[in-house]
């Protein structure tokens, strides 16, 4: 199924939560919402599932304009940080609870949806633990279990809200690989909220980035890590660096000296960013940033260099092989490798 948001705007009082927000889900497409808190992510969410209605716009499912419908009408999946499992039910009931309350002619036999809920245990790999309760599972299948129950109702969307930030970082890594094989298996268009960089990266066919009600920037997670449209994308996915410099006359300058950095760009104050493994340590100080090593440690294969630039006494973080590592104390010369440099409209979170 397809989605597509017109001009979604939605204010809660005086906070505008969304600002006309236009975006397109293909069919059978996993889209990640990625934004710090605050951004609207989780309203743009709730607006296609139908927990919150838009003060302007319309929400299109394959074209049929879908804006006043109930969340029942629009027949979608909708999976909580926190399971929301009914902890009196055992997991079958769980599972089953949305057919269970159809109207008597539109649910199922008994046999029918016992063989659903056996269905989908086995789709999820907990096709024996139909009979335990949610306080006798471990999170990870808790998670598992609600995703069973918002996909036994054939639902024509999934839509899922942090669904795994209630989870410890292994457990997090191990259901992300399986959500995606599952998503991939039965070919639902998926919509998931997350303010994690490496998850939405690491599952979506395309990266939505939000912040402050607004889209930042649409496309696949390599274009959005290698190609970011705009400072905010820069610095929220993957790690960076922000150095404030100068663009004048097609010369980029740092505290008033120019840098060996190709530039291009209106002159004014701009901000230089790099990627920690983008960096270089160079003899010759000609044109580079100088800096003070304050910490090295272990990182992969090589070391991670921290420490501060020199003369606006700014933090800075870059990856080097174990045999270029400096000692702390000392001053060394930074040039960055693949900077992109954007003009300063206002400031950046963090």
């Amino acid at each position: 199924m397809s989605i597509r948001l017109e001009n979604i705007h939605k204010r809660f009082g005086a906070f505008t939560a969304l600002g006309d927000i236009s975006l397109e889900a293909r069919p059978g497409e996993f889209l990640a919402l990625l934004g710090p808190s605050g951004s609207g992510k989780t309203t743009l969410l709730r607006i296609m599932a139908g927990l919150e209605f838009p003060d302007n716009g319309r929400v299109c499912f394959d074209g049929e304009d879908v804006t006043g419908l109930t969340v029942a009408e629009r027949n979608v999946g909708f999976v909580f940080q926190h399971y929301a499992l009914f902890r009196h039910m055992t997991v079958a009931e769980n599972i089953a609870f949305g057919l269970n309350v159809r109207p008597r002619r539109q649910r199922p036999s008994r046999a029918m949806i016992a063989a659903r809920v056996q269905e989908l245990l086995d789709l999820v790999q907990l096709g024996s633990l139909g009979q335990r309760y949610p306080a006798q599972l471990s999170g990870g299948q808790r998670q598992r279990v609600a995703l069973a129950r918002a996909l036994a109702v054939d639902p024509k969307l999934l839509l899922l809200d942090e669904p795994f930030g209630a989870l410890d970082a292994r457990v997090r890594k191990d259901l992300r690989r399986w959500l995606r094989e599952l998503h991939d298996r039965v070919g639902l268009t998926s919509i998931f909220v997350t303010h994690d960089q490496e998850e939405a990266l690491e599952l979506a066919d395309r990266v939505v980035v939000m912040d402050h009600g607004v889209i930042e920037q649409v496309a696949t997670p390599l274009h959005v890590y290698n190609e970011p449209a705009s400072a905010f994308v820069f610095d929220f996915v993957g790690e960076s660096n922000r150095i404030p410099v100068q663009v004048r006359g097609g010369k980029l300058f740092y505290l008033g000296q120019p840098l060996d950095v190709p530039t291009i760009g209106a002159d004014g104050p701009s901000e230089l960013f790099f990627r920690p493994h983008d960096a270089a340590i160079v003899k010759d100080d000609a044109g580079a940033i100088p800096a003070l090593v304050v910490q090295v440690r272990p990182k992969g294969a090589g070391v991670r260099v921290e420490g501060k630039l020199i003369g606006i006494d700014r933090p800075f973080e870059i990856d080097v092989a174990l045999d270029e590592a400096p000692e702390p104390g000392r001053i060394i010369a930074l040039k960055p490798g693949h900077p992109r440099i954007f003009p300063v409209s206002r400031e950046i979170d963090g």
